[in-house]
């Protein structure tokens, strides 16, 4: 009788079960999105519980992180600051002025303004130029402003006329991470190099030195290289490949301002190279450069001779011009409330 009673309850119950399944009514979307969210929040309370412990300790390792990088970039950029501050030192320092006596004269005590350092010696000065580039390398090293304080090390040296000294601080700016990175930083340490084994009396390895300027293939580096390579020939009475390097040289370097000036603009960076070059080249074959064609004249184009008429459109264009040039200035000085100066027209 019993087992009879236990079977009509679990049919009972089976049935029940199938009538619930069948009257189950499916959920709307705006409902199943309920339940999605509030399954999902519940499930986040209950990690949140069990991981509360984990997430405060990563909370607080975070904070910490943050705070320990704001104090090294803060002591970073002090430091970089402090670094870049003594390098400008040694460099002000090197190209101060030497004067007589102890006290400066009446010319600079009425320009308080000038920050150029007044020293009683070239020796003076050089060493405190080496005194800043030293406790910049000593201070600060493997920085940036640690192998540019080595190499204005180095051309101190190279003035003093310490070769060996300097030739090291020359090679160790040339193997550095920053020569590698930057080209005319490895450029001046290569030509740095040069100098001072020329300055050794090692023409072969300062030939060798200038050589690989050149072929560093970069503006003004390559043009350089090649005008050394060019002196230290002529020195040795080779003066047809001096010649001919200086000719290169100076055709590169027309060239590219040629086509680097936008128009109207006269701008010449390589001015005083190009001057240095055009020089030699004269001292070597004074016909060289006055062989050249001058320049034409305005109106004394392709086809066009200069005649007295084409000079005379000339003086009245230039006339014209410095008129207008005048009148500008004077409505300039009138706009600023400035009277203009007497005799002007």
């Amino acid at each position: 009788m019993a087992t009879d009673r236990n079977q009509n309850i679990k049919q009972q119950l089976l049935k029940k079960r199938d009538d619930a399944a069948r009257r189950k009514v499916p959920l709307a979307p705006g409902e199943m999105v309920d339940d999605a969210v509030a399954r999902g929040l519940s499930s986040a309370s209950r990690w949140l519980r069990n991981n509360f412990g984990v997430l405060q300790w990563i909370i607080v390792a975070a904070i910490a992180a943050g705070i320990g990088y704001a104090v090294y970039d803060n002591r970073s950029i002090k430091r970089a600051e402090a670094a870049s501050s003594e390098l400008i030192k040694g460099t002000i320092s090197e190209h101060g002025r030497v004067v007589a006596g102890s006290t400066t004269s009446k010319g600079e005590e009425e320009n308080p303004d000038d920050p150029t350092p007044t020293f009683k010696s070239v020796e003076e000065k050089r060493e405190t130029a080496l005194a800043s580039y030293r406790k910049v390398t000593s201070s600060y090293p493997g920085t940036g402003a640690a192998i540019l304080a080595r190499m204005g090390e180095a051309g101190v040296l190279l003035d003093k006329r310490e070769w060996d000294p300097a030739l090291a601080a020359y090679n160790e700016v040339k193997s550095s991470a920053l020569a590698a990175a930057d080209v005319t930083v490895r450029g001046r340490a290569i030509e740095g190099v040069g100098l001072v084994l020329e300055g050794k009396k090692d023409t072969d390895g300062a030939l060798k030195a200038f050589r690989e300027l050149e072929n560093t293939d970069a503006r003004g580096l390559k043009e350089l290289g090649m005008y050394h390579q060019a002196r230290i020939l002529y020195g040795k009475g080779e003066s047809d490949k001096a010649k001919e390097l200086l000719k290169g040289a100076r055709d590169r370097l027309k060239s590219a301002e040629a086509s680097s000036k936008p128009p109207g603009s006269e701008s010449r960076p390589f001015s005083f190279l190009e001057g240095q070059i055009e020089d030699l080249l004269k001292r070597i074959d004074p016909a060289a450069l006055a062989a050249e064609p001058s320049p034409p004249l305005p109106g004394a184009g392709p086809g066009k001779s200069v005649t007295p008429e084409n000079l005379k459109k000339l003086q009245e264009e230039l006339a014209r011009k410095l008129q207008e040039k005048a009148k500008k200035s004077n409505e300039d000085q009138e706009r600023a409330g400035t009277p203009a100066p007497a005799g002007s027209p």
